[in-house]
């Protein structure tokens, strides 16, 4: 398996750590990412963004929030990861790299962290959990309909979060099906939290409320 390199990461404002709890003195709300709440990076320039950053990070590695075992949300670590990691060596035609900007939680999300869904879904932890997602395409397939620099929202699919992982990291793999352009008027935090919850409600008013058959 051949290992991605997408270029010197981008930089934030390093948060060093200089004791117990210090590197999150002057975090915007860090505590909302280290329980899987929501990890964004803000919008606007003068604010600091909601990572940890290390200094001269490798340029093979991202940051990613890792849970080495089912439990609680004080599970989840944030660290240094290696990049995706490509099965066949390189892209599929219609798969699309996605710089994350922002990631939503779901109950699958939780449940999952927790160990509800284990047996009906099992992790092989350690693991990156994420499903939902906004960002940026950094590299496209051949047959994928996006370009470098497209602003994206949508979801990993739970076998893909499996294969290679989730949204909670900085790049994440994805296939070009499952996401969408995202609006010029919609923020990153917002197009994150719409794809599963509009799915789920989807669901409920085509299928549990009928309203497919009352299409028809």
């Amino acid at each position: 398996m051949a290992e991605m390199s997408f270029g010197k990461p981008s930089r934030a404002p390093i948060i060093r750590d200089e004791g117990k709890g210090a590197w999150m003195e002057n975090a915007v709300n860090p505590v909302a990412f280290l329980q899987g709440c929501v990890a964004a990076r803000p919008a606007i320039a003068d604010e600091p963004p909601l990572v940890v950053d290390f200094p001269d990070r490798p340029v093979a590695k991202m940051l990613a929030a890792v849970l080495p075992d089912y439990g609680a949300a004080s599970r989840l670590k944030v660290q240094l990861v290696d990049l995706p990691r490509l099965p066949l060596g390189k892209l599929k035609a219609s798969e699309v790299v996605v710089e994350v900007y922002a990631a939503s939680v779901n109950p699958t999300d939780w449940k999952q962290r927790k160990g509800t869904l284990a047996q009906l879904c099992p992790l092989n932890l350690p693991t990156i959990l994420g499903i939902d997602l906004a960002g940026k395409v950094v590299r496209a397939g051949e047959e994928a309909a996006f370009s470098e620099g497209d602003e994206v929202f949508g979801r990993q699919t739970l076998d893909r979060m499996r294969e290679l992982n989730g949204s909670y990291s900085e790049y994440v793999i994805v296939d070009s099906a499952d996401i969408y352009r995202k609006p010029s008027g919609v923020g990153f935090e917002e197009a994150a939290a719409t794809p599963h919850a509009c799915l789920a409600a989807y669901a409920a008013l085509g299928h549990v409320g009928r309203l497919v058959d009352k299409r028809r």
